[in-house]
């Protein structure tokens, strides 16, 4: 145990020296005003004025990740607001959003995961996805974290059945698939690995 935690407190160490110069950046609040709403100008501002390039914003989502990994939800989430405000990788910006939204939950931060949900339902309506199963997929994951949120959520009840019934094709295919693989006289980790494509 001792072994683990030393191995723990180094991967910290190291990754909060990675994210340092951006972390440094965003808690001052006179720089952070230099931001503006294109990506594109924002990288390269960041890259002129502070030497944060893409590595540094990688990191931060490294770090962000690390921090939800050991329980540091509220850090957690402030980190992945601010990769996905930096961030120009919409596959990876897409993984801060869900990441963001299940430590919002955790918090019981339920307008907030409110808000979260809605951005990610928006997205996932939105994106072309490499094939209609991982959209499902997508739709399904959503609908399930929904659960925590519309069960908490003052507004909850009603809201639930709007999701839900707005998805109702998409579980339908969902199982249809299933049963198409188990016809096929397929096991049930192949049948994961078809969900998880």
């Amino acid at each position: 145990m001792v072994d683990r935690r030393v191995e723990v407190v180094a991967r910290l160490k190291a990754l909060e020296d990675a994210a340092a110069p951006l972390v440094t950046f965003l808690q001052n609040a006179n720089a952070v005003q230099e931001l503006r709403a294109d990506k594109q100008y924002n990288l390269q501002m960041l890259n002129d004025r502070y030497q944060i390039g893409p590595d540094q914003i990688e990191a931060l989502y490294q770090y962000a990740k690390f921090q939800f990994e050991c329980g540091n939800y509220s850090g957690a989430t402030d980190y992945l607001y601010q990769y996905r405000a930096l961030c120009t990788n919409s596959e990876r910006s897409l993984s801060a959003l869900w990441g963001k939204l299940a430590a919002e939950i955790l918090m019981q931060n339920w307008d907030i995961a409110l808000e979260e949900l809605n951005r990610l339902k928006e997205i996932i309506d939105s994106k072309s996805f490499s094939s209609p199963l991982n959209q499902v997929q997508s739709r399904i994951w959503l609908m399930h974290w929904s659960l925590f949120i519309f069960f908490n959520h003052d507004n909850g009840r009603t809201q639930i059945i709007d999701l839900f019934n707005q998805d109702k094709e998409e579980v339908d295919e969902l199982c249809r698939t299933l049963e198409e693989k188990e016809d096929s006289s397929c096991t049930a980790s192949d049948q994961f690995s078809c969900i998880t494509i």
